[in-house]
């Protein structure tokens, strides 16, 4: 060990530990994201400071320093090199955590998006609001069959478009016929 501590110096040994150990928990983060799923009991929540975060700067930190005494630059200049990749890479995490974490749906559908768009009937809907049908409609990018009324004084047949005028309760919708145009009757 004494060999070690001569060939590389001290300095290079301290970079060296800091990249080291910061590489492995980035390994060890990655493994767990990959096992596990916590969904929601998210601790690191993207914040600028979190254990990400963390672990990129100590990684930009520690190899830049390597990198830098290797190269024959001074300490003090890969320290300070060292802090700014560091300061770097823990905004670049933050910054990339803040967007991933945007990206995530809770996956329920909110079946008022719908309203005001147009739907086909896929099981006849009785008249003036006295049973129920069902329409098939696109919602939030899927294809939803929801049950629908009317108040047309007409049954609505299967296959026919309609509008969706309004939730009568959370999930039933009051639809009306649209013409051949598409406009509603």
């Amino acid at each position: 060990m004494a060999d070690l501590f001569a060939v590389l110096g001290g300095s290079l040994i301290f970079f060296y530990s800091i990249a080291l150990i910061a590489s492995l928990a980035l390994v060890i983060q990655i493994i767990v994201m990959m096992l596990f799923d916590f969904g929601d009991a998210d601790v690191d929540g993207g914040g600028v400071i979190s254990v990400r975060s963390a672990t990129g700067f100590f990684g930009g930190f520690g190899w830049t320093g390597v990198i830098l005494l290797e190269n024959d630059f001074s300490f003090i200049a890969a320290t300070l090199s060292g802090i700014g990749v560091g300061l770097v890479m823990m905004f670049s995490f933050a910054y990339l955590m803040r967007i991933l974490y945007s990206l995530r749906e809770s996956g329920t559908v909110d079946l008022s998006n719908a309203i005001g768009r147009t739907g086909t009937v896929y099981v006849s809907i009785p008249p003036a609001e006295t049973g129920a049908g069902q329409v098939r409609i696109m919602v939030q990018g899927r294809v939803q069959v929801i049950a629908a009324c009317t108040r047309s004084k007409e049954p609505i047949p299967s296959d026919r478009r309609v509008v969706i005028r309004e939730l009568v309760d959370p999930t039933t919708y009051l639809v009306e016929p649209t013409t051949a145009s598409g406009e509603p009757t």
